[in-house]
């Protein structure tokens, strides 16, 4: 211990000697550890941290009534949850929620607009989460208008008092009495929202929410709830999963017309699936591309690590070259080449210690940046904090790195030729080193990991390139986008149409606008809701998909968004409640059930019938057809859509879509004051411009494209660094000998081809490897690229012309000051 403590006094008083290369050492480690660790902990957060608050999280799981057909996981109804609960052999507990309600609360002072839950009794019981204060939701509670509220509600809007307990509240306009304060830290199952208050289900249908009404608690094909089980002990997942099976199996017996099968397996049981809570925290049908998402973000930063050891350990080769003669003299005096080594080591420990010290600093900040990117926004409930597995990372990381960039020279100073060191004659001769053909492979391998990334980022703007040039099917210019559920204001049909009429008026008249229009979705977001078709005339194929997605718009919503018309009329004030019902349909859905060729027009498709309720009607005539576009997101293949009149189908919760002749942030103020004017207890929500609609669809492109650029950035600078201080080195190291050419008659221009031409060897050598490990590795990317190949040339070519004229660049700039070397000053260099 005692003579640890001495390496360590010893390698600190060396560090704090030379405090340019201390800087620049601890500065290159830090980056590379803060982007690691902030890379680290954002993964932690997403995949790897279990849900705060429940007890032994791994014995919980989701349960979804899955439908294959659409590539999605469903809920399911509340009678399948009832079946489900009472005949099921491996859950100690079965609760059923509908999760991310918006509600608005009101306690007597100002309204809040917050989001909660509607769960059954057994929901605290079943996850095991404990409250902070008073008690949870029990079954009893079923019928009481009871309320646990989150610990950051009680904390913010309660001030902590502990009196809350017994206290009444307005929620959507009902008292509900608060019973319970739930722990710290539990938000909810899922990191896509934060819940602030959780409500009994059956309660909370009296609200008048559209999401838990009270039609749906009794129709077994209304799947409008989640169904979250604790399994008993020692019962593994597969059990489970065979257990829901056989109920579900017997469920499609009983029930075969709600229950039988999904539209793509339509003579087998609609499947019941069991998914871990971990995986359905993130979403399942999401958490794989999240997981490839943070693979390949580890990948990335471990790539920016391994130039920044190379880059420090240029460094210290560059260092022990000063330091030659006091290691010879060291090992002359019985030192042991351990003993040296060590000490070397012990020094690089120190130096990566600092760098992580700093670096963990850097991913504080890091990390709070990286939870704004557009990819990572949607998940409400993330929080990347600094937690033991962080901090141990950041620690395991440290040392691991001191080790890397440490040992090879530690190895190499500690084996010096002692005669012509102690002899003062070591680098008179100004040869090539063994030292310079290191820091030369160190070099080419720093090029070659700097390529790949490179090659990387540009892919990836490639991608979001063609995201940006996609056609959505709409016209994209300014506008903005509000919504509003008169259902939670206690309006009946009448009052709400009337609400939405004059609101549409006031906002059509204000300056500055050009087109309105009202519509349950609008385009790039959840697509629209699912349905079930009856084509009259067609004849289904075995296991066809005839479940399609629908909306609800007004009359002008085609002319609002530019969505042209290719066939047909669009909706009018003439289609009405009491004339026929009418519908249009996109060119994906005409040409996929009426046009059998391409050549055939799309008027084909106008005139013809179809039901949303099956064979027994009623039936809807085709007017028109409207130009495919996106409507979940810009990956998916054309989707069939089909669009119903507001004014013969009415929802209570709409989007008012607002289409402007200049900025859009300018006119939000405005229609807040007309809906004021209308009714002042109607608020807005999700309030945004359609470039910040539009910027979730990009999220993940933008997102790919700025965290690998970022870090392909940082490795263009660090390989620029690194080959700039080899060449320098090797300048210095050769003074004499270029002194010699130039006494001997040579140019200044033929040093200068010497030592470029040196480092561009180099640089080649870099290039070659790095284009064959980027062609091997890129295909692992693909399925993060977005209209553009995994070995795109262009990019590929691109990216390598442009680092090899960076390391010209590094290279040039120490060969001109070689070749202004006066010859006379250079014979006298030792």
């Amino acid at each position: 211990m005692g003579t640890l403590l001495q390496d360590l006094r010893y390698g600190a008083r060396m560090l704090l000697r030379k405090p340019g290369f201390t800087f620049a050492a601890v500065l290159t480690v830090a980056l590379a550890i803060g982007a690691n660790t902030a890379i680290f902990s954002l993964v932690d957060a997403l995949l790897l941290r279990p849900l705060q608050g429940v007890d032994d999280p791994a014995r919980l799981a989701i349960v979804y009534t899955s439908d294959f057909s659409s590539g999605l996981y469903s809920n399911s109804s509340y009678p399948d949850y009832v079946d489900l609960r009472d005949q099921n052999q491996v859950f100690s507990e079965l609760a059923a929620f509908a999760d991310d309600q918006p509600i608005h609360l009101s306690t007597g002072a100002e309204a809040e607009r917050i989001r909660g839950a509607a769960v059954t009794g057994n929901y605290f019981a079943a996850l095991g989460v404990k409250t902070a204060l008073g008690r949870p939701l029990l079954p009893e509670d079923d019928s009481m208008a009871a309320a646990v509220i989150s610990y950051d509600l009680w904390r913010n809007r309660f001030n902590s008092e502990s009196a809350v307990i017994g206290r009444t509240v307005q929620l959507n306009g009902r008292t509900f009495s608060i019973v319970g304060v739930a722990a710290e830290g539990f938000k909810g199952t899922g990191l896509r929202t934060v819940l602030s208050v959780w409500v009994p289900l059956t309660v909370y249908a009296e609200t008048g929410s559209s999401a838990a009404s009270s039609s749906p608690l009794l129709r077994r094909g209304s799947r409008g709830y989640f169904l979250v089980g604790r399994l008993k002990p020692r019962v593994p997942p597969e059990q489970a999963q065979a257990n829901v099976t056989d109920i579900a199996a017997q469920l499609a017996r009983t029930y075969p017309q709600t229950n039988m099968g999904t539209l793509s397996q339509p003579d087998q049981p609609r499947p019941v699936t069991i998914v871990s809570l971990d995986r359905a925290m993130v979403g399942p049908d999401a958490r794989d591309a999240t997981k490839r998402l943070g693979l390949m973000l580890m990948a990335v930063v471990g790539l920016v690590l391994l130039i920044a050891c190379a880059n420090v350990a240029n460094l210290l080769l560059a260092r022990a070259s000063g330091r030659q003669r006091e290691i010879a003299v060291r090992l002359a005096l019985g030192a042991t080449r351990f003993r040296i080594v060590r000490q070397m080591l012990t020094e690089s420990m120190l130096l990566s210690l600092a760098g992580g010290g700093l670096g963990l600093l850097l991913a504080l900040w890091l990390a709070d940046e990286l939870i704004s990117l557009e990819a990572f926004a949607v998940f409400a409930g993330l929080n990347p904090a600094l937690d033991w597995r962080v901090l141990g990372f950041t620690l395991l990381v440290s040392l691991l790195t001191g080790a890397l960039f440490g040992l090879a020279p530690a190895l190499q100073a500690s084996k010096p030729d002692l005669a012509p060191v102690l002899k003062n004659t070591a680098l008179a001769g100004g040869g090539i080193s063994r030292r310079f053909g290191l820091r030369s492979a160190l070099v080419v391998f720093q090029i070659a990991l700097s390529l790949v990334l490179l090659i990387g980022a540009g892919l990836f703007l490639r991608s979001l390139q063609q995201a940006y040039a996609t056609d959505l099917g709409f016209g994209t210019s300014e506008g903005f986008l509000a919504s509003v559920d008169m259902a939670r204001q206690g309006y009946s049909e009448a009052q709400g149409r009337n609400f939405y009429e004059q609101l549409a008026e006031r906002v059509e008249a204000m300056p500055g606008v050009r087109a309105v229009t009202l519509a349950q979705y609008i385009p790039v977001n959840a697509g629209g809701s699912r349905t079930t078709i009856y084509i009259d005339g067609y004849s289904r194929q075995p296991g066809e998909d005839l479940e399609l997605n629908l909306n609800i718009v007004d009359a002008k919503y085609f002319n609002a968004l530019g969505i042209p018309l290719l066939a047909g009329r669009g909706f009018s004030e003439q289609d009405t409640k009491s004339t026929a019902k009418v519908i249009i349909i996109n060119e994906a859905m005409s040409r996929r059930f009426w046009l059998q060729e391409s050549s055939r027009s799309s008027q084909e498709a106008v005139g013809k019938r179809l039901s949303l309720s099956g064979p027994q009607g009623p039936f809807y005539e085709v007017i028109g057809v409207a130009k495919t576009g996106k409507y979940r997101n810009l990956r998916e293949d054309p989707l069939p859509y089909m669009y119903l009149p507001l004014s013969q189908e009415y929802r209570s919760r709409l989007t008012l879509f607002v289409r402007t002749a200049g900025d859009p942030a300018l006119l939000m103020p405005a229609l807040r004051g007309e809906v004021q004017r209308v009714d002042r207890t109607v608020a807005l929500f999700d309030v945004k411009t359609l470039d910040e609609h539009l910027g979730r669809a990009l999220g993940q492109e933008r997102t790919n494209a700025w965290l690998i650029g970022s870090f392909g950035l940082l490795a263009l600078v660090l390989a620029a660094v690194g080959i700039y201080g080899v060449m320098s080195y090797t300048v210095t190291q050769r003074t004499r000998e270029v002194g010699i050419r130039l006494a001997l008659g040579a140019r200044p221009r033929d040093v200068l081809q010497l030592v470029v031409g040196q480092g561009m060897m180099l640089t080649a050598a870099g290039l070659v490897i790095g284009l064959v490990a980027a062609f091997a590795l890129t295909g692992v990317i693909s399925s993060l690229l977005y209209g553009v190949s995994a070995t795109d040339p262009a990019t590929f070519l691109a990216v390598a012309i442009i680092l090899a004229g960076v390391a010209l660049m590094a290279c040039y700039l120490p060969a001109r000051r070689a070749a202004k070397v006066d010859p006379m000053a250079a014979l006298r260099y030792e």
